[in-house]
């Protein structure tokens, strides 16, 4: 039967570059197809109408089901997501995107055992995709079984050489894994990767660890504040030479304390070639391989970040030094891949606030700042003075412990050499290797990390057991 759905007249607009009258009608062939272009072209509500259109003609639809599933899973609405796409299998179970998209919802929900099912799926169907084998090792890795997860990448490899996501994913396990050797050669796929932005500098020129006497050596910055915190350690290791440090402009004054640099920039485009000249560059994240880092040989001279001594002053007067001052950051950058689950509520910090003799400082900054305190929770907000990285340093100096998750508060803490402890989700960045509670990369730092998928509570009870300890010590 060939079924027809009529165009209504509040379509016209989505339809008029489709069909040439209104009177016309659509086969469902047609809609669908028509529903695929808006959905690729990004019209969401069009294609919504025409796909409600569709199911109410065909309610067996699978594709209708498909794309509706879609557009739910990008506004974040996951559980009618799941449901529309197990609709869609239902119809019509040979389709691999189907399952594989099913699978990416229950990753990022934490539901890896679904995830699995979902990609091993796709790789019956499909058993030489690339993709499948790639996700499948992307959820052994967010398990923290790594061994199991190399031969999953190096099968994404074999079918795909040159596909640089699959390269970082592997990478990922190998760093995770301690193996810095390979790791660190892996992780150069990262600047072929869109997702990660680098500047666009002239290739033959990027520097490899030859000699620079003479010649002017750009580092440049690449991802997040706390990566450049982190590896900034670095340019102690380089001698002779200009050394060029391009920063992200909040990092600027802070990074003024570092003594190796010769020329400083603040430079946050980094789609743009910095105006200035150099002889060749190097992005700030690739050191570790040309240091041929290990876990053994980590450059850690703690402190490698200093504080302005006038701000650190006239910070320390507003502390009141009989008490025991924590700083507490709740929230990193929401832009973050991972932010969903790094993140966490301001309300599991309130337990913090019942210890004697302790005061609370928030650090944080960004919209997070905008959540409501706890009742009976006493918090001083420091976001209005921490207008850079050098304000924030020089008010973390007067603190006796930040207690923060993921974020580059973190990092900043740590190259200070000041007591920090980190609050990591289950499937926690590769810097923070395995089943560790410090770090090798901060000696002042301890980690606390989740036991199971999304458990804050258990964190937070071992957090608060640890720090009445601390604070009675303290007293």
């Amino acid at each position: 039967m060939n079924f027809k759905i009529p165009v209504f007249l509040c379509f016209s607009t989505y339809l008029k570059n489709y069909m040439s009258t209104q009177s016309q009608t659509l086969t469902i062939p047609q809609a669908v197809q028509l529903a695929n272009q808006y959905y690729q072209t990004g019209n969401l509500q069009a294609t919504q109408a025409i796909c409600n259109q569709i199911l109410q003609v065909e309610p067996q639809n699978s594709v209708a089901f498909y794309l509706l599933g879609s557009i739910a899973a990008q506004v974040e609405h996951y559980a009618k997501a799941i449901s529309l796409f197990q609709q869609a299998i239902k119809f019509n179970s040979s389709v691999p995107a189907y399952h594989g998209n099913l699978g990416n919802l229950f990753k990022t929900l934490g539901q890896f055992e679904e995830a699995l099912k979902c990609y091993q799926q796709v790789l019956a169907l499909e058993p030489n995709s690339a993709k499948a084998s790639k996700n499948i090792g992307n959820v052994l890795r967010a398990q923290h079984k790594l061994a199991e997860a190399i031969p999953y990448y190096q099968r994404a490899l074999a079918l795909e050489p040159a596909w640089a996501e699959a390269h970082l994913g592997y990478s990922l396990t190998l760093l995770t894994k301690g193996d810095f050797t390979n790791g660190w050669q892996e992780y150069e796929w990262r600047l072929q990767n869109p997702i990660i932005k680098t500047p666009q500098l002239k290739p033959q020129l990027k520097w490899e660890g030859d000699d620079l006497a003479g010649r002017k050596l750009l580092i440049h910055w690449e991802q997040g504040f706390g990566d450049t915190i982190q590896f900034v350690r670095y340019l102690a290791q380089l001698k002779n030479g200009t050394l060029i440090l391009a920063c992200q402009s909040p990092l600027d004054k802070l990074l003024k304390s570092f003594s190796n640099v010769d020329i400083l920039i603040a430079h946050d485009q980094l789609t743009q070639e910095p105006k200035i000249a150099y002889d060749v560059w190097v992005p700030l994240l690739s050191l570790p391989r040309i240091f041929t880092t290990t876990l053994d040989n980590i450059p850690a001279p703690i402190p490698y970040l200093f504080p302005n001594p006038a701000q650190v002053k006239t910070w320390k007067s507003r502390f009141d030094s009989s008490h025991f001052k924590i700083g507490i950051v709740w929230a990193g950058n929401p832009r973050h891949k991972n932010d969903r689950n790094r993140s966490c509520p301001l309300i599991h910090f309130a337990a913090f606030a019942k210890l004697p003799k302790v005061k609370l400082f928030s650090l944080q900054k960004g919209e997070a700042t905008t959540q409501s305190v706890p009742e009976g929770m006493e918090l001083i907000s420091l976001t209005d003075g921490l207008v850079d990285f050098s304000e924030t340093a020089a008010a973390i100096a007067g603190l006796d412990l930040v207690i923060c998750v993921d974020t580059a508060v973190a990092h900043l803490t740590g190259a200070m050499g000041k007591p920090v402890w980190v609050l990591l989700p289950f499937n926690a960045d590769w810097r923070w290797l395995l089943d560790r509670n410090d770090s090798p990369w901060y000696p002042t730092m301890r980690l606390f990390q989740q036991p199971s998928f999304g458990d804050w509570e258990t964190v937070f009870k071992q957090v608060v057991n640890e720090l009445f300890g601390m604070v009675q010590k303290h007293n």
